[in-house]
Formats: structure tokens, C-alpha cells, sequence
């Protein structure tokens, strides 16, 4: 061969590299290009909810979902999708469920646009539904009293292997996957366990059983465990049963553009001080103290307050459901006898010394009294408005409630000023309420109309508002 045609193969071949190097240089350019641009969404599930000003979110009313702790609306995923709805200009619409399988039928069934709880991912279930980036990681495990500090009766045999399970009681919440993982690690071990499968009770109050000593073991989720170790003292959880598993958020199929915006979202928030700290408050901190009472543990049903009693008592005597008037004291002083402000209202309902003299209330600081007290006060404000026949009762108690915030006379005024300017006077929300909030306004506070001058709007805007969010709360959790 010569070497002008040797040097002509040499160069051709450098040539032909160059061209097949730059078109693979550019096929993978293009599809780095695809995969950080998004690629165009065509479904409407995310302008559907921009459109309906609300996200409806499914979760679970449990100690990591969403729950009611003395007075106080809480939860890992509930904390979250509120962080995430506040940042999109959404309101949260929750729906609550007790068990996977109903809460999976839900969102089949279109009652919800995402699924906020520890959502396990499957193959199955992808079938269905779409899973946000995870929210963090779960495993299975056993429940049991701690090994050491037990009392001398309880003679219950501390767990460490799985094979020590062989002949004792196990207790699992019916509808969880628990059963058959229990069943599948019989067959591998050649144990045999008696598996209790509980149509009654929560995972929550299992565990809170097993602490009682009502049963020796349970199995849950270790994100469960660690949440109630918070609140309930003297469990174990450290014998893990299954591997680790990765927790989601779902959606529907078809769902793409919601997802999209969720995961844009929850990406980068995850990595943040504040995500930390959620988690940490949920899952990380021990609360073990003797303040702590399995009266207020985040189960359904429980205790409200240290003060339901003489709330329900008193919230009977005016016709109000207790829940109500429970908002209602949770909003003014967070149940604390004690609790006092700049201006001199002092006690649980925060009454003003004139109110409370007119009222026969001698001692604030007194519960039972200044609930009696404070509860006769609305009764009183709210006959003021129940004389106008145009006024329903819902609206009767919004009005007395913004009274006996404000005061009645500014509460009067903005009836008059929505009159004046054409808005339905007998409506407090998204009526009345706007013409208060303007009685921070020379415009409005100098209105001949308005009789009693410059109002801080905004404070019984709010307070009527918050008060209504927890009463929701309150019925979500705690039967009438």
C-alpha cells in the first residue's frame, strides 16, 4: 500500500470520527436539552385548581397527617401542604380518612386533587397514580413496651428477633398491608404467629394500647411510631421488620401539570432549615415529660382541653356547639388561665375588667367563671343581632364574635357602611367583615355613618376568620 493512499485512509478515518463524534455530541446535547426544559404539559389538573382558588387535600387523621393537639391544628404532611398552598395563592381543602384502601378509592373517584400522607410506592399502585418526589422513608416495625423501667407485673417478653414472635399475639389495623408482611415473614421463618387484624382501631391507638399494656405487640410504620413516641411514653420501636421504603405524595394519572408544580415546589423546599425543622418537630423531638396525657394524644376523639367540661356545660346553656366555644377560648388565650394582655383583659375568654364587672365575673383568672362569663357575653351579643329576623343564626354568632372582639359599636358601623355602599349588610363574610377591615381608613372612619371613628379592621377580620378554621378543625376530630 502506498503511503499517499495510507495517508489518505488515515485522514478519511479522523473525518468520518469527527462527523459520527459531533452528531453524538449533539444527540446528547439535545436530550440534555429535553430533560432540563420542561416538556410542554397539556392536562388541565393544576389550572383546575387555580381556577377553583382551592386544593382539596386527602390525608390521613393520624399523628403524621393531621391532627388537633390542645386546641392546636397540626401534622408533618398538614404543615406541608399549607407552607405549599399559601405559596401558590390556594386555600386547603382537607378531607380526612383512617386507612389507605378508602383513602386510594377517594382519589379514584375524583374527591380530591392529591393524596398528602405517607403513601407507600408500588408497582401496583403506579398503575393508578402518579408519585411526587419522595417525602421521606419508611420501614415496617414492631411495637412493644421498652425492655428496661417496666413495671415488676409485667412479665411480657421484650422482642428482639422476629422468630420470638413464634406463639405470641400481634395486633394489625385492618386495611394496612401489615397482615400479609407479617404472613409472608411466617413463611420464611417457619414461625407462627397469632395475627389479630383490628377493625377498630387506629394504628395510634394500638400503640397507645400496647403502652397501657391492654396488648403486649403492634406493627406500624416507623414514621407512626416515631410520631407518637412524642406524646405517648414507654414504647420501642427498634426491631424493624421490613426494608427501607420510599413515602410520596399521589395523584391521579393524568395529573402531570399538578405534579409538576408540586414537585418544582417541594424539591428545592426539602432541602431547607424550615423542612428540617418540620420534620424534626414531627419525627425527631421527645416530649417525654409528665405534662404529656394520653387525653390529648393525636388520635380521633380525646380531649380538646384541659377545660371541656365547663365548655360543653356553658356552650349548652347559650345553644352553641361546644366546639365552637372551644375555638373560641383556644383563640383568646391558648386555654391559659393565666393569660393576660396590654390592655388588662385577663383569663381564659380575655375579658375586659368593665365587661367583666357587668358580667358578676370576680376572678378572671378562674376558668370555670370566665368561661360562665364569657359565654353569657356572646349569648348577649349575639341576641343583639338576633332581633334583626333578616339575620340567620350562622351569621348572628360571626357578628357577636367580631363584637366581642372590636366591640359592638364598630361591628354597628360596618353594617352601616356595607349598607351605604351597596353590600348586603345581614353577611359577615365577604360583606360586613370588608367594612370593618376599611375602619382603618380616614375614608371610611370619617364617614358621617360611622358613629364610633378609627377601628383596627383587620384584628376581628382575622379573629372572626381563625376561630371559624378551628371550629372546622375541631369537628374534623372530635364528634358533637
Amino acid at each position: 500500500m502506498s503511503k499517499s493512499i495510507f495517508k489518505l485512509q488515515i485522514l478519511l478515518f479522523i473525518l468520518l470520527s469527527t462527523f459520527l463524534f459531533s452528531c453524538n455530541t449533539s444527540i446528547e446535547d439535545s436530550a440534555i436539552e429535553i430533560n432540563e426544559n420542561e416538556i410542554e404539559i397539556t392536562d388541565t389538573s393544576y389550572s383546575t385548581v387555580v381556577n377553583n382558588g382551592k386544593i382539596r387535600v386527602l390525608t390521613h387523621n393520624n399523628s403524621t397527617g393531621y391532627f388537633v393537639y390542645k386546641g392546636q391544628p397540626m401534622g408533618f404532611h398538614y404543615d406541608l401542604m399549607n407552607i405549599f398552598a399559601k405559596e401558590k395563592g390556594l386555600e386547603v381543602e382537607l378531607i380526612l380518612v383512617y386507612d389507605v384502601p378508602t383513602a386510594l378509592n377517594k382519589m379514584k373517584n375524583g374527591e380530591a386533587d392529591i393524596a398528602a400522607f405517607d403513601v407507600t410506592q408500588t408497582r401496583d399502585r403506579s398503575k393508578d397514580f402518579l408519585f411526587s418526589m419522595p417525602v421521606g422513608y419508611n420501614k415496617q416495625v414492631l411495637v412493644q413496651r421498652y425492655r428496661y423501667g417496666r413495671k415488676k407485673s409485667d412479665k411480657t417478653e421484650f422482642i428482639d428477633r422476629f422468630i420470638d414472635l413464634d406463639g405470641k399475639d400481634v395486633y394489625v389495623q385492618k386495611g394496612t398491608v401489615f397482615k400479609q408482611h407479617l404472613e409472608y415473614l411466617e413463611n420464611a421463618s417457619a414461625t407462627n404467629i397469632n395475627i389479630i387484624v383490628d377493625s377498630i382501631n387506629t394504628m395510634e391507638e394500638l400503640i397507645q394500647m400496647v403502652a397501657d399494656g391492654e396488648i403486649d405487640y403492634t406493627v406500624c410504620d416507623e414514621r407512626i411510631a416515631k410520631a407518637n413516641s412524642s406524646f405517648v411514653f414507654g414504647i420501642d420501636y427498634t426491631l424493624g421488620l421490613s426494608i427501607d421504603q420510599k413515602l410520596s405524595w399521589a395523584l391521579l394519572k393524568g395529573s402531570d401539570s399538578l405534579l409538576n408544580v408540586v414537585n418544582q415546589w417541594l424539591i428545592p423546599f426539602s432541602k431547607t432549615t424550615k423542612f428540617a425543622v418540620i420534620r424534626n418537630k414531627y419525627f425527631r423531638t421527645k416530649v417525654h415529660n409528665k405534662l404529656t396525657r394520653k387525653d390529648y394524644t393525636p388520635h380521633r376523639g380525646g380531649k380538646l382541653s384541659p377545660y371541656d367540661d365547663y365548655i360543653k356545660m356553658y356552650a349548652e346553656k347559650i345553644n352553641w356547639d361546644w366546639r365552637l366555644l372551644t375555638a373560641v377560648v383556644f383563640q383568646e388565650s391558648r386555654f391559659n388561665p393565666q393569660a393576660g394582655s396590654w390592655v388588662g383583659a385577663l383569663g381564659l375568654m380575655q375579658m375586659m375588667p368593665a365587661t367583666a364587672e357587668k358580667f358578676n365575673l370576680s376572678n378572671p383568672t378562674d376558668p370555670k367563671e370566665s368561661i360562665r362569663a364569657g359565654s353569657e357575653y356572646l349569648a348577649y351579643l349575639q341576641k343583639k343581632f338576633a332581633a334583626d329576623s333578616t339575620i340567620n343564626e350562622e351569621n348572628q354568632i360571626k357578628f357577636a364574635l367580631a363584637s366581642y372582639n372590636a366591640g359592638l359599636g364598630h361591628v354597628l358601623d360596618a353594617r352601616r357602611l356595607a349598607e351605604k355602599f351597596g353590600v348586603d349588610n345581614t353577611i359577615w363574610t365577604d360583606g360586613v367583615d370588608i367594612y370593618i377591615k376599611h375602619k382603618q381608613n380616614p375614608k371610611y372612619y370619617n364617614d358621617p355613618v360611622v358613629k364610633y371613628g378609627y377601628c383596627r379592621g383587620n384584628e376581628p377580620y382575622y379573629y372572626v376568620r381563625k376561630i371559624f378554621s378551628y371550629y372546622a378543625d375541631y369537628k374534623n376530630v372530635v364528634k358533637e
